[in-house]
Parts: C-alpha cells; structure tokens; sequence
C-alpha cells in the first residue's frame, strides 16, 4: 500500500471517529479490546512487560486486570485523536468538566516562563489544547510519517494556538526565547530524546533513556516546572484537568554543588513526579510505550 493511500485512509478515518460522540468512541473502543487481548501485538506485548517491570510489587492478577485496563485507554486515545485534530478546539474544550490547581498556572506565569510537563497520561493532546487556550504556549512538533496525517496534526494544533518548534537546535532556540518572554513551553518529558539529547535515569526503579531538554529549559531565570495531565473521569462524562507545580521538589533534589550532578539530579527529580502523576491514574498511562528500547527491551 503506498504511502499516499495510507495517509488518505488513516486521515479519512480520523474524521470519520471526530464526528462521534464520546460515549460511543469508548464503546467502540470496549468493543476492540477483546481483539487486542487475543491476537498478538506489540501494544499488548509491551504493556504487560512494562507493568511487570515497573509495578513488581502488584500481584498477578492485579498486573491482568491493569493490563486491560491500560490497553483499553489506549484505544480510547488513538480514537480521541479524531475529536481532537479533525473537529473545533473548542468541542474539546467543552468536554472538560473541571480543572484542578489552575492557580499554580497562573502564580507561576506571574513570575516568568513555564515548562510545563504532559506524559503519555489520560487525553494529553486536549491537554494541549487547553494549555494553549489560557496561555502563550509553544512545543516541540516532531513530523508524522504520513504526509497528511502530519498536516492534519500540525493544523490541529495551529488552529488551538500553539506556536510548533521544530525538533532541532533551532526549535530548542524557540522554546528558550519563548521562556525569556514569560510564555509558555509544553513538553511530554518521556517521550524518546534523540541521541546525545538524553541520558539514564531511573523510571519505575528501571534504567531509561530520559531527555534532558525539559530540565535544561527549567534552568531559564524565573522560569518554574508545572506537570499536569486530562484525565477521563468515569462513564464517558469527560475530562478533568489536573495540575501541580513541581519546581520545589526538583530544587530540593539539585541541592548539590558538583555541576555534572545537578543535570542528573534534576531529571531523577522529574522522573519521580512523573512516576506519582502515572500513579494517580495508572490505568490512564500508555504502558504500551517503549520507555526501555534503549536499556532493556529485549529485540
């Protein structure tokens, strides 16, 4: 199938999944997990590897049941994603029935820039979308593989306001500017870094590949860290957005004197904040992603 085709499909469908209401994207979603539990895949392989690894401590059937549990969040997200970049920002936004620690946004914007900090948690493209509602918000944009799905995204995002950075030298240059003006810079913080843009650091008490960028940023004069994440409240009623002001904690953990140490303790730092925010809601976390390609995963 060429590329061309490929793209006109995935696009087609997309739009075809933005015309339905939420409910019924969750029930088609329930309705292909049975298939994903069954049929071999890597979501499902990776899944339940990763759970394994990182929440030992669960007993077997606890590990079964988040399993599921995961992967049927997952299928809510990639279908979520017709919502998100084929319909109006603003259809998104009124799926939003309340946001938790909206103040620490606003504090932290009355003194400077924000790097504020998404995971692969709950609906993090609406995330996005809100984020970009309230403030200035710029964020790294890494091009889809597929011509018009990556037209499709990049308008999407446009269209809610957000400024794209290339994920270059260049595009680091524009995150930093955009701080120095007190705006804001969006980042999902595991996600993979390129080579020599990352380094090892403990994710679940397990070494992973672990950018770097969302702490280089952070060291930006006035600038503080903010995590936060949408997460899908219960029955398909919509989302709640939730957010925490981190930049104490990471403080705490840099209070070392050995500059080559400050970097490592910072990203450790994040890394645990990250860990309790996946806590919080674990099911919501994509587990299907490959945090330990670099460092453990067997090929």
């Amino acid at each position: 199938m060429s590329q061309k085709l490929k793209s006109s499909l995935a696009v087609g469908l997309l739009h075809l999944l933005g015309k339905l209401p939420l409910l019924w994207l969750h029930r088609v979603s329930k309705a292909i997990l049975p298939f994903m539990l069954v049929l071999p895949n890597q979501s499902a392989r990776a899944t339940r590897l990763n759970i394994q690894r990182c929440l030992p401590y669960l007993s077997r059937q606890q590990q079964n049941t988040l399993v599921r549990q995961s992967l049927l969040h997952t299928i809510y997200a990639a279908l979520e994603m017709g919502i998100n970049w084929t319909q109006t920002s603003q259809r998104g936004l009124d799926s939003i029935k309340s946001i938790n620690g909206e103040v620490c946004l606003r504090e932290a914007q009355d003194q400077g820039g924000v790097v504020l900090l998404t995971p692969h948690l709950g609906n993090w493209e609406l995330f996005a979308n809100w984020a970009a509602h309230q403030t200035k918000v710029t964020a790294l944009y890494k091009p889809a593989k597929l011509i018009g799905l990556d037209q499709l995204i990049h308008q999407a995002r446009s269209n809610a306001g957000m400024k794209l950075a290339p994920a270059s030298p260049k595009g680091v240059m524009q995150l930093k500017w955009s701080l120095l003006k007190g705006e804001v810079n969006l980042i999902l913080p595991d996600q993979e870094p390129p080579p020599t843009a990352g380094i090892i650091s403990l994710w679940f008490d397990q070494p992973a590949y672990t950018m770097t960028l969302a702490s280089q940023l952070a060291n930006t004069k006035n600038t503080r860290i903010i995590l936060g994440f949408a997460r899908r409240l219960d029955a398909s009623k919509g989302f709640a957005i939730e957010l925490q002001d981190i930049t104490d904690l990471c403080e705490v953990a840099c209070s070392v004197e050995v500059t080559s140490d400050v970097l490592a303790a910072k990203v450790r730092a994040i890394n645990l904040a990250i860990e309790g925010l996946v806590l919080s809601a674990p099911a919501q976390y994509q587990w299907e992603y490959r945090r330990f390609k670099h460092t453990l995963d067997i090929n």
